[in-house]
């Protein structure tokens, strides 16, 4: 071995030892992952440790349907639509609650929000349609969103949408012009940025008054009937003060549009944005550290978040008691919950493909067959991963990737488990809110989607096949 090649031979033995111990030291001092109850989820382990959720074991359940799989908790689901619809006790009426379709557009898991009284929060076109095809009521359908194609205005004008809200000053004109075109005069909103919240490609400022001449503009418009603001806090409200905050500014606008153009709101509409106390946002720092010295990323407890008969409570206390110290009506309250109403209410089930000797570094890679191409979510937000049937033995910190042939194909760069074997599997909690909709067939076609209701076994989607995944393609020969 030449001088260069050894001196480089060496170099890269001295880094891996740094940062072996580096890493160890800091799995040692760091903060711990602890684990949460299985009850957490409502599941639970038979007498020979498999994992059942609702009386149906998953590792069968797997074996039958096929890997990778969606699995959805009914029970769930209409668990967490009676807690955003009920009235908290001294409220004077309960929040009236839209699903942020776009969250987790499944028709099997809409039906079930919507038979318990949840309406529709629509932001495109096609959830528009898909909304108005699956017969829900137009009164309870919002329309939302930052392109609005003037065909889907015409329907929803025609089919006499309950709300439409205008994400930007440009908006009014399209839609009051739509409205004269058709002879109708549309309940509407106008979407407002709040000081402090994040803006993007969203709302009209109330700081720098966009908001406030939206609001004029369309007061303006004869076809229009203005009744609400919409506001979303465009971060996520884990805690109390952050939604206090949140509410402050909304309430202070609404006097404002009050004294200044003697508007009295029918509708205050205050978006989602409450957290899932079982994500935690996975941070820069973490998936670094995880990344290097594979540190595995803690969750926060679940007891630190706002739950959702907090978050409900809070909303009602505080704007009833605005309006009331005010003497003046108090508008119906909307919210379009999205994660916090169906994150944890699904998991995704997959199978470990292979596994590698420990690297250098003392890590086991290892590779599913779930990958960003079904898991996207992974990558920037912290989830569990439980196995179906845990192995004896010490836990292993293991290094696992998706099934795609990229690097980015990450999900987990350090987690602790119990020993692995190919066809093993997992479930990876906590998919119910922008897993689905962000799948793609990246390679591979994306996974089935089954229920779970009353201990049956329903399918929603089967899963999607080769022949699907070329069926759009005009010159595609379908040779036997």
């Amino acid at each position: 071995m030449s001088g260069d090649r050894l001196h480089g031979a060496v170099d890269r033995a001295a880094r891996t030892g740094i940062k072996r111990a580096v890493g160890g030291l800091l799995r040692r001092r760091g903060p711990r992952r602890e684990d949460l109850p299985l009850s957490t989820w409502g599941l639970a382990r038979d007498a020979s440790g498999a994992l059942v959720l609702d009386g149906v074991e998953l590792r069968g359940l797997l074996d039958r349907m096929g890997s990778p799989l969606y699995v959805v908790d009914a029970a769930r689901l209409a668990s967490n639509a009676a807690r955003f619809t009920a009235r908290p006790g001294g409220a004077s009426r309960s929040c009236e609650v839209y699903y942020s379709y776009k969250t987790n557009p499944i028709p099997g898991v809409l039906r079930v929000l919507h038979e318990r009284g949840v309406g529709a929060e629509v932001v495109s076109p096609y959830e528009l349609w898909l909304a108005l095809r699956m017969g829900v009521d137009p009164r309870s359908i919002v329309y939302n969103g930052p392109a609005k194609a003037h065909a889907s205005l015409v329907l929803a004008l025609d089919r006499g949408v309950g709300l439409i809200n205008c994400d930007h000053r440009s908006e009014i004109a399209q839609l009051a012009l739509a409205a004269r075109s058709r002879g109708k005069t549309p309940r509407v909103g106008v979407r407002v940025v709040p000081p402090g919240a994040s803006m993007g490609q969203f709302g009209e400022r109330i700081d720098t008054g966009a908001a406030l001449r939206a609001y004029r503009e369309a007061l303006a418009q004869p076809e229009l009937r203005v009744v609400a603001l919409h506001a979303h806090y465009n971060g996520e409200i884990s805690e109390l003060h952050v939604l206090d905050t949140f509410l402050s500014s909304l309430l202070a606008f609404c006097d404002e549009l009050k004294s200044r153009l003697g508007l009295e709101l029918e509708i205050l509409d205050i978006g989602g944005n409450l957290a899932c106390p079982t994500i935690t946002p996975l941070s820069p720092v973490a998936r670094r550290l995880a990344t290097t010295f594979a540190c595995e990323p803690g969750s926060r407890p679940p007891g630190s978040v706002l739950s959702i008969e907090a978050y409900v409570a809070r909303v009602l206390e505080r704007i009833e008691g605005h309006y009331a110290a005010a003497g003046r009506p108090t508008p119906r309250v909307f919210i379009e919950p999205g994660r916090a109403l169906t994150g944890d209410s699904q998991m995704l089930l997959c199978r470990v493909l292979s596994l590698r000797d420990p690297d250098p570094a003392g890590l086991t890679w290892g590779v599913l067959d779930a990958g960003i191409n079904a898991a996207e979510g992974v990558r920037n937000e912290i989830h569990a991963l439980l196995p179906l049937v845990p192995r004896a033995g010490e836990h292993r910190t293991y290094r696992l990737t998706g099934p795609s042939c990229t690097l980015g194909d990450l999900l987990f760069p350090a987690c602790s488990l119990p020993p692995l074997e190919p066809g093993d599997g997992l479930a990876i909690m906590d998919t119910g809110a922008y897993f689905v909709p962000f799948a793609t067939c990246f390679s591979f076609p994306r996974p089935g989607i089954v229920m779970i209701d009353g201990g049956r076994e329903r399918v929603l989607r089967r899963f999607e096949t080769f022949d699907d995944m070329v069926s759009l393609e005009a010159s595609e020969r379908h040779d036997e």
